[in-house]
């Protein structure tokens, strides 16, 4: 454990076809990392930017058992702003902060679902991974599970999470752990710390289960 987090998922989700919702997708560098560890997953994946959704569409429409959706997930359903950066991988809901890099080049109002309406609106009755790279926006978007979190229909979450002042209005570590904790999830995996400046952490990823949900197997 702690050493390759998609090894590490696939300690506890023991199937053939797991459903992944593959959250800030970019251009789909986690997808193939997904494929090779479970090649015969069903993935939706999430990337909000229309720029960056153009080149994520380029990048997989030719794969297998891969949905894309050109929408933001959060806590709520309607419109946010996002914040687009220079650098994709920076774009975020959140406003930049003074440790983050790039610049912000455009604000684009996207249409943002939540899990909960996303999946009553495709009939997915459970999720076995979610993997969460939003740029600090991962606490709204447990947020809007809420509904599938309290009926044990999510089993892996994989997630980063920032310290340092990347983004304005960052949840706390504290914040995010008690949340998970108090619907049923455990921490499983820590992974190696990023650091800043005055070699204080910048950020990591988090690997927590639901034990509950992994039990009903």
């Amino acid at each position: 454990m702690g050493r390759y987090p998609y090894y590490d998922m696939a300690k506890f989700i023991k199937i053939d076809k797991p459903m992944i919702f593959d959250i800030g997708a970019n251009i789909g560098q986690t997808i193939e990392n997904f494929r090779n560890v479970f090649p015969k997953a069903h993935i939706n994946s999430f990337e909000p930017s229309p720029a960056t959704f153009e080149l994520l569409k380029n990048n997989v429409s030719k794969m297998e058992n891969v949905k894309i959706w050109n929408y933001g997930i959060g806590a709520n359903n309607g419109l946010m702003t996002l914040f687009e950066n220079s650098h994709s991988t920076m774009s975020s809901f959140l406003k930049l902060g003074e440790s983050g890099w790039g610049k912000v080049i455009r604000k684009t109002n996207i249409q943002v679902i939540s899990i909960d309406q996303f999946c009553i609106d495709q009939n997915i009755d459970k999720i076995d991974i979610i993997k969460s790279d939003t740029q600090g926006f991962e606490l709204e978007i447990f947020k809007g599970a809420e509904k599938m979190m309290k009926e044990n229909k999510i089993g892996v979450l994989y997630f980063e999470v920032t310290f340092s002042e990347m983004y304005d209005d960052l949840p706390k570590l504290g914040d995010i752990y008690n949340f998970l904790n108090e619907r049923g999830f455990s921490l499983a995996s820590i992974y190696p710390l990023a650091y800043q400046k005055s070699n204080l952490a910048g950020w990591t990823d988090l690997l927590f289960v639901n034990e509950n949900f992994l039990n009903q197997k």
